[in-house]
């Protein structure tokens, strides 16, 4: 055993110190300080996603808090108003009601569990169509609606569901919060993936997901069923070009088709060719399991087949995509990649094509519409019975531009009253609205519809639906198809009561609102348009106008007479407030904010911003996006004026003479003044205007 001396001297005895090359020195002080960026690269990335999540996260508490405060605000406004006033509100009220009562019924939250039920063993029902269940559930999905809508389903077939897939925007999942009714279960089977970008451009995670569920399709056998879920505008998240091309050609090249003005078709014609999942590959791949296609849709004249690119529906990819490349001449200017997938056949027979019907679709394959404007036009017209009115359900899938829809909607209302009136029979109005654009009537739609004074009720509420397309003039301006309809619905009403002065005797208004909960880029959901919010503003505007060149005429007259400095001063101060008051309403007319799509700017600065339309859910967007719903409220002999309205020029308007809601036929033409039932206050002196 050594002694404690021994010992001593070990601890003592130095170690050689070890020698490095610095060769291998340098390149392990390169490595850790690489390692050491990266690792700061990602805490940074992190940092910043927390950083903008929280900055929603308040921005959406501010905005809730500000709506509070607007609306206990506008509660005391309320209070203060007019009886006319008041029954404006009524009117509102009523309207707003209707409205919200068709967006909220197709949530994809609320609605789902309407359409598919579960037995609790081995039953799955969609539609009266029966599907056995043995654990074999799959599901995938694109879009925006896949959130609400995949978490909804889940809850529904529970355990049933193996797994799942849902690509998603940017935020998706963040914003569900806003919904806790549908938020995904906690041990849900299904991974939500947010992807694209915020431009409206897909990106590698939407790729790289999307190839994550062609490789499990691919494993997916004969007893298997898989559940598809799609919705409109899903071309960022649905992607996934063949191996041998990169995205940023792809995209390059579907540019350039936009650029020279090809149309939809032809450039998904093209992205298909260039597509791994589009154009029926997704079912080429999940074969032979059944395919069940869950949609949401404003369907109007799109396929309900071709929504998402078709990654179920059967495409040849043949030589269409050749024909039109060479169409536009870009078949020498893009990449050998490109154009050899161009001249191929792609993807070439495959035991899928195998099982096409007479119509060229796949057989194993069902496709479903969830959710679509004809549910939200079912539920508006339940509600519209409480109020005592006749819902008219015409046209669910309206397409066209603002003005197009303006003018149909006024001629449809026009013709209703001509027609409970007496001067137009059945045949006229099929003759007028058989080739309608915007709402085509069949002969059996006007027997249907065509009104008489015994089902009149208390009034009609004309029920429609569709996605108009706007018209930017400008991209400055602030608004929405909606505001801009409800303006433009006014102008036309008023033209309309100019040709045919019998339907002043009537109370007619307009109400849009957007399944989306957002109009255009504004906070509001929609407007109210009604004649008089046309109208109204122009005399107002001539009036201070005139104002302001007396009053600028009595200041120089002030300054050639040699008057006090006190006197031209004071003239000088009225010049000054009538030239800012001019230019307030200057700004605001109509027919400007249209020209400009600035609609918004109006409807906020006329009556306390009213004539917005607003969801009361607490919402600032919903998960669903079906298209807009509109209502057009017609009613008789409704007074809400200060007194003179729907009377003989020199008789003032009394209750007992103008009750609300009264049914009385006019067989006589009389001499009528100017409506002014919903009549518009001046503008508000707001930042807007300054």
């Amino acid at each position: 055993m050594p002694t404690k001396q021994a010992r001593q001297k070990k601890k003592q005895k130095k170690r050689k110190p070890k020698i490095l090359d610095p060769l291998e020195e340098e390149e392990r002080i390169k490595r850790i300080i690489a390692i050491e960026k990266k690792r700061q690269d990602v805490i940074n990335i992190v940092k910043k996603s927390l950083m903008k999540r929280l900055a929603e996260k308040l921005a959406l508490q501010k905005y809730r808090i500000d709506k509070e405060e607007k609306a206990k605000e506008k509660m005391i406004r309320d209070a203060n108003k007019s009886e006319s006033e008041k029954q404006m509100l009524k009117i509102r009220e009523s309207m707003s009601t209707i409205v919200e009562a068709g967006i909220k019924c197709v949530y994809t939250s609320v609605i789902l569990p309407k359409k598919i039920k579960y037995d609790g063993k081995n039953t799955l029902t969609i539609k009266e169509v029966k599907y056995r269940l043995k654990n074999n559930l799959h599901i995938v999905g694109w879009g925006k609606e896949a959130v609400t809508m995949s978490s909804a389903f889940e809850r529904i077939v529970g355990k049933q569901l193996k797994k799942g897939w849902m690509v998603v925007p940017r935020r998706s999942v963040f914003m569900m919060w806003n919904f806790p009714e549908a938020f995904p279960k906690l041990d849900s089977r299904i991974t939500y993936v947010e992807a694209g970008t915020d431009d409206g451009h897909p990106d590698d995670k939407a790729i790289e997901t999307t190839r994550k569920i062609l490789d499990y399709c691919k494993k997916l056998k004969k007893r298997d069923i898989l559940i598809v879920m799609l919705s409109h505008n899903v071309d960022n998240l649905l992607c996934c070009p063949r191996e041998t091309i990169t995205l940023k050609d792809k995209l390059r090249l579907l540019e350039r088709l936009k650029r020279l003005r090809a149309t939809s078709e032809e450039i998904n014609i093209v992205r298909n060719k260039l597509s791994a999942i589009r154009g029926g590959d997704l079912a080429r791949t999940a074969y032979p399991a059944k395919i069940i296609i869950l949609i949401t849709s404003d369907v109007s004249d799109e396929p309900m087949d071709l929504i998402g690119g078709g990654p179920c529906t059967y495409d040849p990819k043949g030589e269409k995509a050749l024909a039109i490349l060479t169409k536009y001449n870009l078949i020498g200017k893009v990449s050998q990649s490109i154009r050899e997938l161009i001249q191929g056949t792609i993807p070439g027979e495959t035991a899928a094509d195998g099982q096409l019907n007479e119509e060229q679709k796949y057989k194993f394959v069902q496709s479903y519409v969830i959710a679509c404007n004809a549910d939200a036009m079912e539920c508006m017209a339940d509600t519209t019975y409480t109020y005592g009115l006749l819902p008219v359900k015409l046209n669910s899938v309206c397409s066209g531009t603002v003005e197009e829809f303006a003018r149909e909607y006024v001629k449809m209302a026009s013709l209703m009253i001509l027609a409970v009136e007496g001067k137009i029979n059945k045949f006229e109005m099929f003759e007028m609205m058989k080739d309608s654009t915007i709402c085509p009537l069949t002969d059996l739609k006007v027997r249907e519809i065509f009104p008489s004074k015994e089902e009149w009720a208390l009034g009609l509420c004309l029920l429609f639906g569709g996605r108009p397309t706007v018209d930017l003039r400008s991209d400055k301006g602030k608004g929405g198809p909606n505001q801009e309809l409800a303006l433009y619905f006014a102008r036309y009403w008023h033209l309309r009561t100019k040709q045919y002065p019998i339907l002043r005797m009537y109370t007619v208004w307009f109400l849009g609102g957007s399944s989306y909960g957002r109009d255009g880029n504004t906070d509001a959901a929609g407007a109210f348009g009604y004649k008089n919010l046309y109208t109204d503003i122009y005399p107002e505007y001539t009036k201070v106008n005139d104002k302001y060149r007396t009053a600028y005429l009595d200041w120089i007259n002030l300054i050639e007479g040699m008057a006090s400095d006190t006197e031209i001063f004071d003239a000088r101060v009225i010049v000054n407030d009538l030239d800012k008051l001019r230019k307030m309403y200057a700004e605001i007319l109509p027919d400007k904010v249209l020209t400009e799509n600035n609609s918004n700017l109006f409807l906020q600065s006329v009556n306390d911003g009213d004539e917005l339309f607003e969801l009361k859910t607490g919402n600032d967007f919903t998960f669903t996006n079906v298209g807009d719903v509109y209502v057009i409220r017609i009613v008789r002999f409704q007074c809400n004026c200060n007194g003179r309205c729907h009377t003989t020029k020199d008789k003032l308007c009394k209750d007992e003479e103008c009750p609300v809601n009264r049914t009385k036929s006019i067989d006589v033409d009389v001499e009528i003044p100017l409506q002014i039932c919903g009549k518009i206050g001046q503008p508000k002196n707001s930042e807007l205007l300054s």
